[in-house]
Formats: structure tokens, C-alpha cells, sequence
């Protein structure tokens, strides 16, 4: 839990808690090790290092970057990346699909935790 400890400890040092909304953090269900934490910031500019920006489908609980969705849309449409097609959201319940290039990504399963 020292990862989960120095990542909100580096959030609300970017952040005033003012600006923080949304707070949530999810470990990988494969690796418990691997935590992350997700929450929208009203107002600022600031980036913290080592970030992403990352959309979530909230019926499903899904967080995807866009280089990832273009990623899987391209590997569930044989290839083709058309902005069209649908994504069946509930394959993905409580997962964190991630680009490993522009063709493949990542799909790990999360379980959120309590902080």
C-alpha cells in the first residue's frame, strides 16, 4: 500500500484538494502491486509526471486511452480502424485497456480500493 500512499500523497501536492474530484484508485486484479489512480481536476494546468489522460465508460467501469480504443477497434474490426463501429462495453466491465503500439493494447482487469 506504499504505492497507493505516495500516489495520492504526489496528487493533493499537484493539486489543491479544492480542484480534485472524482477520486477513485484501482489496483490490477492479475497484479496487486500495480495500482492506479484515476480523478478529474477542476481548473488547473498542471500534469503531473509520468500521466495519462484517460476517458472512462462509466456503465461498464472502463478506462481507455483514445490510442487504445483506436487499438482495439482496430483488433475486434479486422484491421480497420472505423470510427463507426461499436464497442460491446460490457466485454470490458472493470477493466483498463491500455496502447501497447498503434495495433495491440493492453486489457487488465481492476478492482477498486478504498482509500
Amino acid at each position: 500500500m506504499d504505492q497507493l500512499t505516495n500516489c495520492l500523497g504526489n496528487i493533493y501536492r499537484t493539486h489543491t484538494p479544492e480542484s480534485i474530484t472524482n477520486l477513485k484508485c484501482y489496483m490490477y486484479v492479475d497484479d496487486p502491486n500495480n495500482i492506479i489512480c484515476v480523478y478529474n481536476i477542476d481548473g488547473s494546468v498542471k500534469r503531473m509526471k509520468d500521466t495519462i489522460s484517460i476517458n472512462r465508460k462509466k456503465e461498464s467501469n472502463t478506462f481507455y486511452s483514445i490510442n487504445a480504443l483506436n487499438s482495439l477497434i482496430r483488433g475486434l474490426n479486422n484491421g480497420l480502424l472505423d470510427k463507426q463501429f461499436r464497442v460491446d462495453w460490457s466485454n470490458y466491465q472493470d477493466m483498463l485497456i491500455l496502447s501497447d503500439n498503434e495495433y495491440n493494447c493492453k486489457i487488465i482487469k481492476i478492482r477498486e480500493l478504498s482509500h
